[in-house]
């Protein structure tokens, strides 16, 4: 179906721009439903009462009120959203009455739920959907040889199309990720495989060449590589609802792991910092992810739900992570800090904020300044 809609958008006057800023929009705006949607149904847990959802910023584009007078709209800017609720000043005069229904008088257990919800839902789809995913049979590609590379090592080695690689110096060989995972830590040595031909197996040597690449960081790095490419057939690894569900955990925390560490990597300047993609990037790739159809717009759904979340936790005012910092500081000193201190923090986060959004835009206009240099 996606690729069938891809197919018709791209072939109208600036289809590919269409349809990459329709997949953004589309995107964006469910996983910044979801994240609200955790500090909505949090807040009303709590007897907060919510005055508005919004889903982008600016001039209503469209909307409705509810039942208990929230306004859920449409905003112009669909580049995130927020949730308003009612009485978030603590120095707003409200009545007894209205008190129990705002924010900022409820007890900072409350509020601290409130803020962290919104994360919490996050992480929440990511898990939800890889479980789902895991459910309907996990495709692996299997470990079977599509090309041979012209010069390569495989080709001295006598590899061959459709040549299926078992054993890797003994250990077996679970799909094709396993096998470039193998292969790539024995660059310069002598290898020994375990090859099936036609139902026939027998051994071989190869010596994996020494390759320069970029790990999941963007760090250069040597690695491996015999000079094949995957036939690109695969199999299917069906699991139990209990290890589907146990499998998104550990996905949601082995990807979340992976991005505390890229980013403790820039801040150490381990990595390049060009590394970092605004919008203009996010929704090239989400573009790009559902042209090739639904199970890889969902892996990248999660990977930017996982991201968003992540991001909301860093401990920088105007973020859920700089509020979660204020109630817990309230939590030790036992009282609300000051409001000089609200308002320097709240600068503060401000001028990260814009200085990492202006950055992270130089970054894809100089992407594709690049790029479209090159094609030149």
């Amino acid at each position: 179906m996606l690729q069938s809609l891809h197919s018709l958008i791209t072939q109208l006057p600036a289809g590919d721009v269409i349809w990459v800023a329709l997949m953004f929009i589309i995107v964006l705006s469910i996983l910044v439903f979801i994240h609200e949607m955790g500090h909505f149904l949090a807040a009303r847990s709590v007897g907060v009462k919510v005055e508005t959802f919004s889903i982008g910023f600016g001039k209503e584009l469209f909307g409705w009120t509810d039942k208990k007078d929230c306004r859920w709209k449409v905003a112009l800017i669909p580049l995130g959203g927020y949730v308003k609720m009612y009485g978030e000043d603590v120095e707003e005069k409200l009545s007894e009455a209205n008190k129990k229904v705002s924010f900022a008088h409820k007890n900072v257990w409350a509020r601290i739920w409130v803020v962290f919800a919104g994360p919490l839902a996050n992480f929440l789809f990511a898990i939800v959907v890889l479980t789902a995913l895991m459910m309907q049979g996990e495709q692996k590609l299997l470990p079977q040889v599509g090309e041979v590379l012209e010069g390569s090592p495989a080709e001295a080695s006598g590899l061959v199309e459709q040549d299926t690689i078992l054993k890797v110096d003994g250990t077996d060989v679970k799909d094709w990720v396993h096998l470039v995972e193998l292969v790539s830590v024995r660059a310069g040595a002598e290898t020994n495989l375990l090859v099936d031909r036609d139902g026939n197996s027998f051994p071989m040597t190869i010596v994996p060449a020494s390759s320069d690449a970029k790990n999941i960081f963007g760090e250069d790095v040597k690695v491996g590589r015999v000079g094949i490419k995957p036939s690109m057939a695969t199999f299917e690894v069906n699991h139990s609802v209990i290890e589907s569900l146990g499998l998104g955990f550990v996905r949601t925390g082995e990807i979340s792991a992976n991005i505390l560490q890229s980013v403790w990597k820039m801040v150490k300047r381990d990595i390049p910092s060009d590394q970092i993609g605004g919008p203009i990037a996010i929704a090239e790739m989400a573009g790009n992810s559902a042209e090739q159809g639904g199970y890889q717009l969902l892996m990248f759904m999660v990977m930017i739900s996982i991201n968003l979340g992540l991001i909301n936790l860093f401990p920088i005012p105007l973020l859920d992570g700089g509020h979660l910092v204020y109630y817990f500081a309230e939590v030790v000193k036992g009282g609300p800090l000051g409001e000089k201190a609200h308002a320097v923090g709240q600068r503060i986060g401000l001028a990260v904020l814009v200085s990492l959004m202006a950055f992270a835009f130089y970054n894809d206009i100089a992407r594709i300044v690049t790029r479209t240099l090159g094609a030149e």
